[in-house]
Parts: C-alpha cells; sequence; structure tokens
C-alpha cells in the first residue's frame, strides 16, 4: 500500500515530535503492509513554520537514512491550507508537490467550505497542477452536504478521505459522510493522515477493508495501491465518473452558489 497523506516527518508541525517518534510511526506503517509513504506536513495554516521545499526535502532524505534502505520509503510532499495565496504559492513553488510531481494535497477549514473554492481549484489546473482535496468528511458543511463534493469532482479535483474516518474512529458524522462519498464513486485515495504511533496511527488496512464492505475489494484495492501509485508516479489518473446525487428542488442553486458556479 502507499499513503500520500503522513505527518511523520518530525519536529515541524503537529505531528511527530522526534525521530524517535517518527522512526515508531515508520515500523508501524510498514507492519500494516505500507511500502512507502508522502510526508506532507501543514503548510500555511499557522501550524508549521513553513519551511522551504528544499528543506522538507532535506528532512526527508535525513528520515530516510535513520530509517534504512530496506525499511519503508519516504518521500517529500505539503499538505496547503487554501487561500486565496494559494495560487501564488503554487506559481512561486513556495510548497513540495507529492514526491515533486503535479500532484498537490489541498485542505479546506473544518467549519466550512471557502468562497471561491472552485476557482482557486481551476487556477492551480490552469499551471498543470491536479489538485486533491483531502479528508472532506471531517469539515462540518460537507458532512451536512455530501453531494457538494461532486461538483468539485466533475471539475476534475480528487478526494483523499482519511481511513480512520470510514472505520468510524473519527465519530459517526465522518464516518457516515465518508460512506456515502464511497457508494458514490469521489472517493479517488484513502490515506492515514498519521500524527501519532497511538492516537493517529499509520493504520491503512483497517480503512482498506472499511471500505471493502461498501464498494467491493477491488474498488477498496485502488484506493490505497493504484491510485496513489499513479500520484507518486505523477501519471495521469482517470477514475470512474461520480454516481450523480439526489438533488432536492431549490436546493441546486445554493450548492452551486457555495462552490462559486
Amino acid at each position: 500500500m502507499i499513503d500520500i497523506h503522513s505527518h511523520i516527518l518530525p519536529e515541524i508541525d503537529d505531528g511527530a515530535r522526534s525521530f524517535d517518534e517518527a522512526l515508531e510511526i515508520a515500523q508501524i506503517a510498514a507492519e500494516d503492509g505500507i511500502e512507502q509513504m508522502v510526508c506532507t506536513p501543514h503548510m500555511f495554516n499557522g501550524i508549521s513554520g513553513d519551511p522551504q521545499p528544499e528543506e522538507i526535502r532535506a528532512r526527508v532524505s535525513a528520515l530516510q537514512e535513520k530509517i534504512g534502505g530496506s525499511g519503508l520509503k519516504v518521500l517529500p510532499g505539503n499538505e496547503v491550507h487554501i487561500s486565496h495565496q494559494i495560487v501564488d504559492h503554487a506559481r512561486n513553488h513556495r510548497f513540495c508537490r507529492l514526491n515533486n510531481g503535479n500532484y498537490m494535497l489541498v485542505e479546506f477549514p473544518s467549519m466550512m467550505i471557502p468562497v471561491g473554492a472552485a476557482d482557486l481549484f481551476y487556477q492551480l489546473q490552469l499551471q498543470g497542477l491536479y489538485p486533491i482535496l483531502v479528508h472532506p468528511e471531517r469539515n462540518a458543511q460537507f458532512q451536512v452536504s455530501p453531494e457538494l463534493i461532486e461538483l468539485y469532482v466533475r471539475r476534475g479535483v480528487f478526494i483523499q478521505v482519511t481511513a480512520m474516518s470510514v472505520t468510524g474512529e473519527f465519530g459517526i458524522k465522518a464516518q457516515k459522510c465518508a460512506e456515502i462519498l464511497l457508494r458514490h464513486q469521489c472517493v479517488h485515495f484513502l490515506a492515514t493522515d498519521t500524527h501519532r504511533p497511538k492516537t493517529r496511527p499509520p493504520i491503512l488496512s483497517r480503512g482498506r477493508d472499511a471500505a471493502a464492505r461498501i464498494i467491493g475489494e477491488e474498488s477498496a484495492r485502488k484506493l490505497v495501491e493504484d491510485h496513489p501509485l499513479a500520484v507518486i508516479s505523477n501519471r495521469a489518473l482517470a477514475p470512474a465518473p461520480p454516481l450523480p446525487f439526489e438533488k432536492t428542488s431549490g436546493k441546486k442553486s445554493i450548492l452551486e452558489r457555495l462552490v462559486g458556479r
């Protein structure tokens, strides 16, 4: 399996607090069957010092050296908080794309959907980037209206759901939203979003197995193997289109305004 979202890189954000803790995370991940993990520390949300990409890559190399060549393979990346500066940040190469390719992780605030987000995604796409919206199932507004995700997916935005959401470890609201998104083919990746060895462990297999009970084993496998492999290999990804959500009368225009359509 390949994990495209983790906070294993130590001493940067709210993830691993030391190299020892990072090595413990690496060991747990390897034992779970994760072979490659993208290190994606937070950027532009006040949690990290917003290190330059060169520093991220240097820290990834240092961590790999401590892990050893026969253990988990770690790769550079970032989790980029959305803002109206995100397009300029991308143009000025202020963050790490996933494994230095054209895919990037984008995070929304936990309680709302930013106004104009759809246009920001479009501006990133014009730069040749492939935005991946992370853990929308944990966003309060998406939990109320998961059908909003369909509009983003149809515009070429990829969706990553947290494995612990599918297993219910982030609560019933996140679990229900994750299940709805899975059933509507609006999930392209499962990832651990690991932060700590015990409270936010790098366990991907349980999420994969829970997803398999909803969408079948082969479809679930693609979320942790085929699709992440395309990302770290910087290959184009063409998943099945989303299944339409049922819309009630008068609701569509409200949803479209929320995403700037």
